[in-house]
């Protein structure tokens, strides 16, 4: 799918959106960003949440998901860390997208706390675009940042946390035992790596298990 395509398609996810139950809260000003694609085989899936940021001068700025036409913390997180743990190339190995392609007038997040189904209300009108959307990269690992996204793919009735895919075995201890989310456990059938979004990078966990999980992970992305 090109992104005029896309485009035109997230735009009329959005018009359905903005008269759901949630639809006080979608911003229909803005274009949704596009999605980043590398230059050459696509090995990774890169899944983001959202484009909504709090200060709305900024949110007119943003062009691309995840900000990866730019320098910053977050591409260095994805790039040097993840994907150079890897042995893949940002630039050229890596298709990024989000889930929720829309701006919101309000931070998800806080969103959640009052409506704890806001996100998944949300992802239900997203979710038949981004199969389609991803369907050319058969078989390419699903990478999810933060918690909400995971959740609103995941076939559980119940929260699943990253930290349990990571080795957590009880309070500052971790195994090697990690894991991954299996096709038949979401609705995008595909293996999903749950990552923490840059914030929770600040949970020791993360830290420590970084190098571990993504030798685990290395395996599987080819």
């Amino acid at each position: 799918m090109n992104k005029d395509e896309l485009s035109i398609k997230a735009k009329k996810v959005i018009d359905k959106l903005a008269r759901s139950e949630i639809g006080e809260y979608v911003d229909s000003s803005l274009a949704t960003p596009e999605p980043f694609r590398g230059s050459s085989k696509i090995k990774l899936i890169i899944l983001g949440q959202d484009p909504t940021v709090r200060d709305p001068e900024f949110k007119k700025k943003i062009k691309v998901v995840l900000l990866l036409n730019q320098a910053g913390g977050l591409k260095r997180y994805l790039g040097d860390t993840i994907c150079n743990g890897l042995g893949i190339d940002l630039d050229k190995n890596v298709y990024a997208t989000n889930l929720l392609k829309n701006f919101f007038t309000v931070p998800p997040d806080k969103k959640r706390k009052e409506d704890p189904e806001f996100f998944q209300k949300a992802a239900d009108h997203w979710i038949p675009l981004l199969k389609e959307e991803i369907a050319e990269f058969e078989n390419v690992p699903v990478l999810t940042l933060g918690e909400p996204v995971l959740n609103c793919l995941t076939n559980s009735p119940d929260w699943v946390l990253i930290r349990y895919s990571w080795g957590y075995e009880g309070p500052a201890q971790y195994g090697q035992n990690f894991g991954y989310i299996k096709p038949e456990e979401n609705v995008l059938s595909r293996i999903i790596f749950p990552f923490p979004h840059l914030p929770g990078l600040r949970h020791p966990i993360y830290r420590q298990q970084m190098p571990g999980y993504l030798a685990f992970m290395k395996k599987y992305v080819s």
